[in-house]
């Protein structure tokens, strides 16, 4: 059942949003790397590493900008930083150069939907076979947190970027692909699986969905809208479920 926080602050006008649940998006990532004992992990946007410092698997993180601060060297064999952004890391067919398909991809990278979505093409191309791909910040709280203003990034308040639309696009245009949403804390988690790495139709519509999806506003499609077109998972029942899957 979908707990509402009544939004009462800022331009919200009082629509409502619902809570997330005490589970860390990162006990969920931890949790499929356990249930699917992957080999290989790819993080689009690490930054601090923080994510990084939970993984026991081989991993590959790409960053524009790396500022490592967390304890990125554990059990881990084999640790590679890309510091370039995802387009071009793509571009450069490295994975398929070291031989690599990931089985565990994590997108969390520049919060605007258009880059959430390449991102997504790019790795659906070159996952493992029975690969998960998690992308964060699809559980927005307010309304304000979802703009597409660069600028906003400067009052130093949490910011989902309009990542939300992704997944519309991806329900809407993917009906074949596994999409959960998880409500981990704080905004939300997408695990996605049945992935085809055959499969080029988003990737051959994607100007034209860019086009149709760029400039619808959260505030114009409501909250409410938004979070009926897909149960939102439990997270320690969704833990409880892959441990006993």
């Amino acid at each position: 059942m979908i707990r509402w926080l009544q939004n009462n602050k800022g331009n919200d006008h009082h629509l409502d949003f619902p809570t997330m649940g005490e589970v860390d998006y990162q006990d969920i990532i931890s949790e499929l790397e356990q249930k699917i004992t992957a080999k290989w992990y790819l993080e689009i946007g690490s930054r601090s590493g923080a994510s990084l410092s939970h993984r026991k698997c081989n991993f590959i993180a790409v960053d524009p900008n790396f500022n490592i601060t967390a304890k990125v060297f554990n059990s881990s064999k084999m640790m590679i930083f890309c510091q370039q952004e995802s387009d071009d890391f793509f571009r450069s067919n490295f994975l398929n150069k070291i031989n690599v398909k990931p089985d565990l991809a994590f997108i969390d990278g520049m919060h605007l939907f258009e880059y959430a979505l390449r991102d997504f093409i790019n790795l659906e191309r070159n996952m493992s076979r029975d690969g998960i791909i998690c992308l964060h910040d699809v559980c927005p709280y307010n309304y304000e947190m979802t703009t597409r203003d660069l600028s906003y990034l400067s009052t130093g308040k949490p910011w989902t970027g309009d990542v939300w639309k992704a997944i519309i696009l991806l329900l809407e245009e993917r009906p074949d692909l596994d999409i959960k949403i998880v409500d981990a804390k704080k905004t939300g988690i997408a695990v996605i699986r049945n992935l085809d790495p055959t499969n080029a139709e988003l990737e051959k519509k994607l100007d034209k969905l860019i086009s149709k999806y760029q400039e619808i506003e959260l505030k114009s499609y409501t909250a409410r809208d938004y979070f009926s077109k897909f149960t939102l998972e439990d997270g320690k029942k969704f833990i409880a479920n892959l441990n006993h899957g």
